[in-house]
């Protein structure tokens, strides 16, 4: 029986997710916290095959029965992160969650599915690094889909190491914020910033439609959410502190000497 290398990967990403979820939740909500994962991992597949399948209407025009062949192989991680990015909020809703909240709670499954994504374009031939000579040290070899053998810089392996090693540092250093909610917006910062860096170093071209890198706009897209959620989140503390509850009821401004 024949393995998938990538699928496997993506599979092992996708439950050691869900263990994150279930970590981070109370026992009597697991249930319906780790349905609403899986939900989200559905979307994003269903979303990474939808934009592969428009990246190629030529093909799937002429072939439509095999659009939602999976096994056939094909998949946009662009698409991956829109879909499960209308499922979270989606989820939100449904579990009665604040967005913050929610994202902090899936942000490390969308980290943890990342890594082993990066890992996995290395079985499918993506994604890989710029052609180096035999010689050195850390040059890889590579099956071209010609036939031709040469050496590569290992990039989806060195995208993997990083993005796990910012995960697990960040995990650690942000364990007593006194905001919770911070966490993902900062954290899906990180994720756009590496995804676009890495994205920049590929030799295969990246994903591209009309001669706009999709890498870069999902990964704009994030950054923007991220940023935004941030900025809401900074308006809704400001505002709380000048409510008749707060230290001062309003007599206190953000310049006032604190004690």
């Amino acid at each position: 029986m024949t393995v998938n290398g990538f699928s496997l990967l993506i599979g092992i990403g996708a439950a050691l997710g869900l263990l994150q979820i279930i970590r981070r939740v109370p026992d009597k909500q697991s249930l319906h916290w780790t349905a609403a994962g899986l939900g989200l991992l559905a979307a994003g597949l269903a979303g990474a095959r939808a934009a592969y399948v428009w990246l190629n209407p030529a093909y799937y025009a002429a072939h439509p029965g095999t659009a939602w062949q999976l096994t056939e192989g094909g998949l946009a991680w662009p698409g991956a992160l829109a879909g499960a990015l209308g499922a979270f909020f989606l989820a939100a809703l449904f579990l009665r969650a604040p967005l913050g909240v929610a994202a902090d709670i899936f942000a490390p499954m969308f980290m943890t599915v990342a890594v082993t994504a990066w890992l996995g374009a290395g079985f499918s031939g993506t994604a890989y690094g710029a052609e180096v000579h035999p010689a050195l040290p850390w040059a890889i070899p590579s099956t071209e889909p010609e036939g031709v053998l040469t050496y590569r810089w290992p990039l989806q392996l060195i995208a993997a190491l990083t993005l796990f090693l910012f995960a697990w540092s960040f995990e650690r250093r942000s364990v007593g914020w006194r905001l919770p909610e911070m966490r993902a917006g900062v954290a899906g910062l990180l994720l756009a910033g590496h995804t676009a860096l890495f994205s920049y170093w590929r030799a295969d071209g990246g994903l591209a439609f009309n001669g706009l890198r999709l890498d870069y706009a999902a990964a704009a897209l994030l950054a923007g959410l991220c940023l935004l959620g941030l900025i809401a989140l900074g308006l809704l503390r400001m505002r709380a502190s000048f409510s008749d509850e707060a230290p001062g009821a309003n007599r206190e401004t953000w310049f006032s000497p604190r004690e």
